[in-house]
């Protein structure tokens, strides 16, 4: 919705190659250099990082395209972006300034992958059932009132429910 135009679909896309490469969204993220590494001793957490491996070109154009979609700000990355950084980044006294946010970007980079990633596996999912010769049914554009009734905890998992026979095409944002 907005962050990420044709370029960067077709870059990620061909980054990608096929979907079923990857088992799960953190196979993904870990690809992409957005996964979390968690150093723990016992039950206590010492901290929290990016990995450093990953290609470092997607994790480059992921985030371009987190930072794009901050820009923009009507879209609910940005809405994501603003609620983590209030939350997370911690506000210094001396330059009345955030300290935190590569840390929320990464978050929100990390979710981002996950969304291509159940995209992508839908999609995949479906044109593996169409007959050889038979046409791919039409595209399901993005719809934002379903993503907000997602957030607002109204969720219809994908696995449980048929498939509709449809693919979801994201129009760059102009």
């Amino acid at each position: 919705n907005g962050s990420i135009g044709a370029i960067t679909a077709a870059t990620i896309i061909a980054a990608i190659g096929s979907i079923h490469n990857f088992p799960s969204a953190s196979a993904l993220k870990s690809y992409f250099g957005w996964a979390p590494v968690v150093v723990q001793s016992g039950s206590t957490l010492d901290h929290s990082r990016l990995t450093r491996g990953g290609t470092r070109t997607m994790k480059q154009i992921l985030f371009l395209a987190v930072l794009q979609a901050i820009r923009l700000q009507d879209n609910e990355w940005a809405k994501l972006y603003e609620r983590l950084v209030k939350r997370a980044a911690r506000m210094t006294r001396k330059t009345q300034s955030r300290v935190g946010k590569k840390r929320v970007i990464g978050r929100v980079a990390g979710q981002m992958t996950e969304a291509i990633y159940a995209l992508l596996k839908r999609d995949a999912e479906l044109l593996a059932k169409i007959l050889p010769g038979q046409d791919p049914p039409a595209p399901l554009l993005y719809d934002p009132e379903v993503h907000q009734r997602h957030r607002q905890g109204y969720y219809r998992p994908l696995k449980s429910t048929p498939l509709p026979n449809t693919i979801t095409v994201l129009h760059p944002f102009s």
